[in-house]
């Protein structure tokens, strides 16, 4: 009997809760998606950092926002989930401290008379981000 599972993993059914490839899901939603500034931002970042000497790889992210925990995985959407990592992978690679993205936030959050919605759950005992919708900046 051939097995469908990747060499070196066990056989049956022990996917992740982030492994959704293959389930059934539904159909897919083909409705055109406006980006918020923040994602489209968030997204500069994560390829700037890729492509500049490699500081943070793809493989980092996903190895942090798969470690999440399904709560916190569920709750944060897909743009929070890397923004999330990675403000994790700044963090542990001493390149910006956490304390220093959570206050940036805030500030700009005041400034555009809002406030920051913290996830409720933590990230490595620390507590998750969720940014602002509409953010301007970082």
């Amino acid at each position: 009997m051939t097995s469908d599972a990747p060499r070196g993993q066990p056989e049956g059914p022990f996917r992740g809760y982030h492994d959704i490839g293959g389930r059934p899901a539904g159909a897919v939603a083909k409705d055109e998606y406006a980006f918020a500034d923040w994602q489209k931002l968030s997204e500069a970042i994560r390829g700037a950092l890729e492509a500049k000497g490699r500081i943070v790889s793809l493989d980092e992210i996903r190895r942090v926002f798969e470690s999440f925990g399904e709560d916190l995985y569920n709750t944060l959407g897909f743009y929070e989930r890397r923004a999330e990592a990675l403000t994790v992978l700044l963090d542990e690679k001493g390149i910006v401290p956490r304390a220093a993205v959570l206050a940036r936030m805030e500030a700009i959050a005041a400034m555009e008379c809002r406030q920051v919605d913290h996830v409720t759950k933590t990230v490595a005992n620390k507590p998750a981000i969720s940014l602002p919708t509409g953010s301007a900046a970082l």
